[in-house]
């Protein structure tokens, strides 16, 4: 017999202003112990021998193991043990109190039978994985919240719903477990005020042992290079006009007299037509100022008019439209350090890289499919949603990264198991025994229940997070494309004034043909002068390289990571 006293599993006691007063353990009392083992809900303790452990740890599947001897004569079919329900209850007695605690719930995972010393050895588990696997992905999101992205991950469907828990458990500072009852639920990393305190002589002798993590594994930088890719859609308008310079300006049948009397060739609307196609351009818009049909006096001088052509144009005005699609990529250094991660000699780096590149089928109809209309400018298929979520899950995951590394310390001591009742991996706890003071988080709790040498005792581990430093907020870095593209509506710039080459007379300039607008010949011409070809033409401006090529955009941003100091004083 051990002595102690038992600890209440109830509230802990309530302070004025809502503070929770914790529980200190009490040493030099005496208990007796008793444990209850139900196997499909059958009573089996009086078959135990040897010692039964119990071993929950924070973010794993809680086990269990012990032994049962089976009389002979009794038939033994091991595999029928697979799968029984099995609950261990720790039952102690102090001072005419008796207080009963659930110390593990699960199933038998593997029955192992020796035909020589006729034991049924018995590892059981809680299912953890089982149980996530089995859950709806809204149960888990519901359960575990968290941050989760198809951009970082692989895509839900067909994969391991638990490989699906575990990545949003990637992006939050706590663990997935079971309670001793088997309920499934998540636990903060951080270490809030002591739920219960050990003093001294509340711990076994020489059980206080400290565990430190690696300098090599205590990382304090992370780098993420983050891509996000879009395609952002050109469309470029450019107004063209052209008159013939015989009209004097002038437009109807007025502007038809001044012509007729010092006519030239005229363009045709198809001529229209294949000038805006020659230079990569759609024709949108014309606006066709036709040479008037067979008249019998149009311009009152008594002439009459004579014309059976009904596309011969004296001015145009049009748009001519191009489209093209242009690769935008912003790049974004995010790098989460806590002090000693910012400066360059205590350096432990751990790095990342996650891109988002949005495909979109309109980029492809947007060069395939005819121009009818729009105006000049550019618009992004981008998709935020996808950007932000995979930018929340990148900062998230290496936040909590930095977060595990800084608290490798572990705190172990042993009590008896009756001085650990109502403990949980839920609670912080505070140790002040043997040269050691500590807070944490509680990380782990094994049980062992010898049965032969009637010890039970329950060793404990505390996680003690040491960091210090200061915090940002994980707020997303703003668009660096966001209204980069430009814009403009039709025919908001000038129009393009085409000018006009006539040959056929002694009058006329030497012929330039890499000159745009239109050429032709009066309709009388002097002998032996040059003639012109009849054409029309409109240059379109070249594309600036900025909206051509790809464009790349670059920023950095540090986001600082405080670690909480955890009280630890050896």
């Amino acid at each position: 017999m051990l002595n102690g006293s038992p600890l209440n599993a109830g509230p802990l006691n309530s302070l004025p202003g809502g503070a929770v007063e914790p529980e200190y353990v009490v040493r030099g009392q005496s208990f007796v112990w008793a444990l209850r083992v139900l196997v499909g809900g059958v009573n089996i303790t009086s078959q135990l021998t040897g010692a039964v452990t119990v071993d929950r740890e924070e973010g794993a599947a809680g086990i269990a193991g012990f032994d049962l001897f089976i009389a002979p004569g009794t038939p033994v079919v091991p595999t029928d043990w697979k799968g029984r329900s099995v609950t261990v209850d720790y039952i102690t007695t102090s001072q005419g109190v008796t207080t009963e605690a659930r110390r593990f719930t699960g199933q038998i995972s593997i029955a192992n039978w020796s035909p020589v010393t006729r034991l049924l050895s018995c590892e059981c588990s809680d299912q953890l994985q089982q149980r996530v696997e089995g859950m709806t992905v809204t149960a888990i999101d519901a359960l575990i919240g968290g941050y989760w992205s198809a951009d970082v991950f692989e895509p839900v469907e067909g994969r391991s719903h638990w490989d699906y828990a575990l990545e949003r458990l990637s992006t939050r500072p706590a663990s997935l477990d079971c309670s001793p009852t088997g309920e499934l639920r998540v636990t903060s990393w951080y270490a809030g005020a002591p739920a219960f305190v050990f003093g001294p002589g509340t711990t076994l002798y020489q059980t206080v042992e400290l565990q430190q993590g690696d300098l090599d594994r205590t990382t304090n930088r992370v780098e993420i290079e983050f891509s996000y890719r879009y395609n952002r859609l050109w469309q470029r308008n450019k107004n063209y006009q052209w008159q013939s310079p015989e009209t004097q300006g002038l437009t109807g049948l007025s502007g038809f007299c001044q012509w007729r009397t010092n006519s030239h060739e005229l363009p045709t609307k198809d001529m229209i037509a294949e000038a805006a196609s020659g230079n990569g351009e759609t024709l949108l818009s014309p606006d066709y100022y036709t040479l008037p049909l067979t008249m019998a006096d149009p311009c009152g001088d008594g002439s009459p008019w004579t014309n059976t052509f009904d596309d011969l144009l004296l001015g145009v005005s049009w748009i001519g439209a191009r489209r093209w699609v242009q690769v935008v990529t912003e790049k974004y250094t995010l790098t989460l350090a806590t002090a000693a991660g910012e400066a360059e000699a205590s350096r432990i780096v751990q790095r990342a890289s996650h891109t988002v590149d949005v495909e979109d089928d309109r980029a492809q109809e947007w060069t395939d499919e005819p121009i009818l209309g729009g105006n000049s400018g550019s618009s992004d298929l981008e998709d935020d949603a996808r950007r932000d979520a995979a930018l929340n899950v990148a900062l998230h995951m290496g936040k909590t990264e930095i977060i595990a590394a800084h608290r490798e310390a572990t705190l172990t001591w042993q009590v008896p198991t009756s001085l650990a009742l109502g403990i949980d991996l839920t609670h912080t706890l505070e140790l002040n025994d043997q040269g050691a003071h500590a807070i944490g988080k509680c990380r782990r709790i094994v049980d062992t229940f010898d049965l032969g040498g009637g010890d039970p005792v329950t060793a404990i581990s505390i996680a003690v997070m040491r960091g210090g430093g200061v915090s940002d907020p994980l707020t997303l870095p703003s668009r660096l494309g966001a209204g980069a593209g430009g814009g403009g509506g039709t025919g908001s710039a000038p129009a393009n004034i085409l000018p006009t080459q006539l040959g056929g007379r002694l009058t006329s300039p030497p012929y330039d043909d890499t000159l745009d607008g239109f050429a032709g010949n009066y309709s009388s011409t002097t002998s032996g002068t040059e003639t012109f070809p009849r054409r029309i033409d409109s240059i379109a401006d070249e594309i600036p390289a900025a909206d051509r090529d790809e464009r790349q955009l670059d920023a950095a941003v540090l986001y600082r990571v405080g670690v909480p100091n955890d009280l630890l004083e050896l």
